[in-house]
């Protein structure tokens, strides 16, 4: 927690390309001032808004192999891995490869933010002062990497990730091999769907809402110049949404990732490692992936 990251980025030459070490090509949303007042929250007990038994579900057997099938067929030998749950019923509808770890490009931003507001020291949960809360909402509004890199070098670097997962459980999700590359740490999909239940239902509120605000107002483009309304945003347009966005390049494959919370209930994730095309065709198959989920959330919101 502290002072505004920006002022300290002046001169210092942080870009993307300086993300572009080893294997990776090129990464985009995805690759000491006074002390805050410190909010200390009691042990959280979350718990389901619904019971399951109030909503009526069609049949949703084949709903994750239709979401794969569609990828694939725009963009063949993509691996995926994909979560859908609705938080109103406390169910999980779908679900396919959730526990397999994938690249968390951009994603990893979200265990960034959670790890800026909460002393690992105290566990008192505190939102820093408004210069670095401006900071954090460039990072998950832009997708901004410098100030990922900032918070990343100066909170801990891998360290951010290893103690953010301790405190959420997150069962697959582990930091960089190299731990100058944030974007390479990876998760699952239903880790993924684990960190959105925590900011929703766990964090305190007057916490968790800035981060929250900032995924609702996702701009486009990315402050790196990158189309980030692919997936779930172009995808079930008409639905407000709270979102994360992952991209990243690699010698050898496309890494799109699309997360989010859709219309206040429903949580989706929806993560891939392509082959490497173009990325506009990358971007278009995951789009048709999460638009096959129109039809069904249309109909359970009508319920």
């Amino acid at each position: 927690m502290g002072t505004r990251i920006r002022r300290t980025l002046a001169g210092a030459g942080v870009t993307a390309a300086a993300l572009t070490a080893g294997v990776l090509v090129s990464a985009g949303g995805g690759s000491t001032g006074p002390a805050p007042v410190a909010v200390v929250a009691p042990p959280p007990t979350p718990s389901p808004v619904a019971s399951t038994s109030e909503v009526p579900y069609p049949d949703l057997s084949s709903v994750a192999d239709g979401v794969a099938a569609a990828v694939t067929a725009a963009s063949p030998r993509t691996s995926v891995g994909f979560v859908l749950y609705d938080r109103e019923a406390g169910k999980e509808l779908a679900t396919l490869g959730a526990d397999e770890p994938y690249y968390t490009a951009s994603v990893v931003k979200l265990l960034i933010a959670i790890d800026e507001v909460r002393d690992d020291t105290t566990g008192a949960w505190a939102l820093p002062d408004a210069d670095a809360v401006e900071d954090l909402t460039d990072m998950l509004e832009g997708s901004n990497d410098a100030i990922a890199s900032a918070f990343w070098e100066r909170n801990g670097g891998n360290a951010i990730v290893t103690r953010t997962a301790a405190l959420l459980g997150l069962a697959h999700t582990t930091p960089p091999a190299d731990p100058t590359q944030w974007g390479m740490a990876k998760t699952s999909a239903g880790d993924v769907l684990a960190i959105y239940q925590y900011l929703e239902d766990t964090m305190p509120d007057e916490i968790a809402q800035p981060i929250l605000t900032a995924l609702g107002n996702a701009r486009n483009p990315a402050d790196d110049g990158w189309d980030q309304y692919f997936g779930i945003p172009d995808g079930l347009s008409g639905m407000s949404w709270q979102v994360k966005q992952g991209w990243m390049i690699l010698r050898s494959a496309l890494v799109l990732n699309t997360t989010g919370v859709v219309g206040g209930r429903y949580v989706v994730v929806l993560l891939t490692r392509q082959p490497p095309i173009s990325s506009a065709k990358g971007r278009a198959a995951v789009t048709a992936g999460i638009k096959t989920l129109a039809p069904l959330l249309t109909r359970l919101n009508a319920t």
